[in-house]
């Protein structure tokens, strides 16, 4: 079941109102069945999966709690960790293996949806009840629950379960501006994806691809793809920046209002990424989750920045090859990882050498012209980085990398080229206001440090509602492009 689909809209009213009639004491069971219906509408013959790795992380939480000695806590750990981990590889990376061993790919297994997301999750409960950071779940429903909160379980956030578990038991009354705020952001999850990424997916797949195009919905676009260079190629990255940024961070918003409108507190996932300075400021910004998940349950782990230079710079590119092997078993994504890595530790490196040479310009990084530098650079990068994610293979990535720069020729911008790329004028204009109002809200949020759905708090009613009619407008207008998948559903 798709967030950007009918049986959504018609099932998350249902959750709602029954959830705030039933009794508080039997709402996590009712939260339960909803988040198990969710899941199996998307992949019901992985629901048996779901109960195997909640059984076995449940019961390893409760061993290593209750360990008398350290020894026997770290080996509870060990074991807890093992048996999870080998189930989401065995799934996500035997295929991948056994290809090198069977090119002619006889040996293909499909990934259980959210495996990729649940199992971190359900690691993070035996690692904070190692670090007694939060106590065992004595109920086992209510733990099933956590792992299972239909918000996350298919695409994250990544919750850790000192968060959302204790809310569990918390009692939810009915709160209008909460419920308020969190349809809001539900509404702006789904301005991002069905009116950014439903139309920019087109234009990237035309370019990358050669995907056809419906000429009944965009008239006068070009048919035949493929063999760009030059600005269709450079056109077709930033759209791409933009169609994961959307995607991702849509299905984000989506999952956290849900979940507000429940009463339940879920962890920011993205904070305006794109108006990050650095690459290591990009990763406190792009898939917070993910990347403190990492951070605290492994970077730390392995000494951290607390160790020597040398040390520290090895233990950031373990995490990024790590992230990148977490995203797909494919050495694309393995290259991708090592690239941030290699960003990271260059620009940990740099350091000096940015200083003197902001202090020689009179440039700063954390304001004016060097802000926006640093800024500018820092997305070129990223965008660029993002052909490796995705491209099928690191010798397709290379291919696109070398025509996005080669034969530039301004005059495609007045050609026809640019209207030309899978979505005809009409629908090229209505994306780029789309992004333009993304822009604004992003640079706004920046600027007072505050959340999407409070930037409206303070407008006359006017206003207010005429964004919120407008939003809704263009998402209605959309609704043709409505039931493309999220990306990150498939990892």
């Amino acid at each position: 079941m798709l967030f950007n689909s009918l049986p959504f809209m018609l099932f998350f009213p249902v959750v709602v109102i029954l959830y705030f009639i039933i009794p508080h004491r039997y709402r996590y069971i009712w939260l339960l069945f909803c988040s198990y219906f969710f899941y199996a509408c998307q992949d019901h013959s992985a629901t048996v999966l779901l109960m195997v790795s909640t059984v076995i992380t449940w019961s390893a939480g409760r061993l290593v709690y209750n360990a008398d000695t350290q020894k026997l806590k770290r080996t509870y750990v060990a074991v807890g960790f093992i048996l999870n981990l080998f189930i989401l590889m065995y799934f996500k990376y035997s295929g991948f293996i056994m290809s090198f061993f069977r090119p002619d790919g006889s040996f293909d297994i499909i990934l259980p949806a959210g495996i990729s997301f649940y199992t971190f999750q359900s690691l993070t409960y035996i690692a904070d009840c190692y670090r007694e950071e939060t106590e065992p779940e004595h109920n086992i429903l209510k733990y099933a629950l956590f792992v299972s909160f239909f918000p996350c379980i298919l695409s994250g956030p990544i919750e850790r379960s000192k968060n959302l578990l204790s809310q569990i038991g918390e009692e939810h009354k009915w709160d209008s501006i909460r419920v308020k705020e969190g349809l809001f952001m539900m509404l702006w999850g789904y301005f991002l994806k069905m009116v950014i990424v439903g139309r920019l997916s087109i234009l990237t797949d035309h370019v990358y691809s050669g995907a056809g195009t419906n000429e009944a919905l965009y008239p006068g676009a070009v048919q035949n793809a493929g063999g760009y260079t030059g600005i269709p190629m450079i056109i077709a990255l930033i759209a791409y920046s933009f169609q994961i940024y959307c995607d991702f961070a849509g299905y984000s918003f989506i999952a956290i209002g849900a979940a507000r409108v429940l009463g339940f507190r879920i962890m920011k996932n993205f904070r305006q990424p794109y108006l990050a300075v650095s690459v290591s400021d990009f990763w406190r910004r792009w898939h917070i989750s993910l990347s403190t998940w990492f951070r605290d349950y492994l970077y730390i782990p392995l000494g951290g920045s607390r160790c020597g230079t040398l040390r520290r710079y090895i233990n950031i590119m373990i995490v990024f090859a790590v992230s990148g092997i977490w995203h797909g078993a494919t050495f694309n994504f393995l290259v991708w990882g090592i690239l941030f890595g290699i960003y990271q530790v260059m620009g940990y490196a740099a350091v000096p050498v940015k200083k003197k040479m902001g202090e020689k310009f009179g440039l700063s990084g954390k304001e004016g012209a060097g802000r926006i530098l640093c800024i500018a650079f820092t997305y070129v990068l990223v965008s660029i980085t993002w052909l490796f994610f995705r491209a099928g293979s690191v010798y397709e990535a290379l291919d696109e990398l070398r025509r996005t720069f080669t034969d530039i020729r301004l005059s495609q911008l007045t050609d026809g080229t640019v209207s030309g790329l899978g979505l005809g004028v009409m629908n090229l204009i209505f994306v780029i206001f789309a992004i333009v109002i993304l822009i604004m809200v992003d640079i706004t949020c920046e600027r007072r440090d505050c959340e999407v759905y409070s930037l409206l708090d303070r407008t006359p009613a006017v206003l207010r509602w005429s964004a919120y009619y407008l939003l809704f407008t263009m998402i209605i207008f959309s609704c043709n492009l409505s039931t493309q998948e999220f990306l990150y559903q498939g990892f």
